[in-house]
């Protein structure tokens, strides 16, 4: 779909970074003193619906990072779970080691 009024493509079909560019640039003209007033209402409304384009983009990204992320409270909650569960390979868990008996001392010969 194609914008009718200046033969720009629809904001839905652009990139973020196509339309950051495109926003980028509509700043600039709308700074420079000599866009007139209808074409500069134009470009305030192609930039609106750009900026909201743009805006939802980086509010999906936030999004699918917080899903990939984890605070630093669930971090330790995990870390604290697996030092119970591991171990490395080789090593006998210390709750499967007996205690060991006491240090042998030659017995004395009873005389009973």
């Amino acid at each position: 779909m194609t914008d009718t009024t200046n033969d720009r493509p629809a904001v839905e079909t652009l990139s973020f970074e196509d339309a950051q560019a495109e926003l980028e640039a509509i700043v600039e003209q709308l700074e420079d003193r000599h866009t007139g007033l209808d074409a500069a209402l134009g470009l305030w409304e192609r930039g609106e619906a750009l900026h909201a384009w743009c805006q939802q983009r980086l509010d999906h990204a936030a999004e699918r990072l917080q899903k990939l992320t984890v605070s630093p409270d669930e971090v330790a909650a995990v870390q604290a779970e697996a030092a119970d569960a591991f171990v490395p390979e080789g090593v006998v868990p210390a709750a499967a080691v007996a205690d060991p008996a006491p240090p042998s001392t030659p017995e004395e010969p009873s005389i009973f």
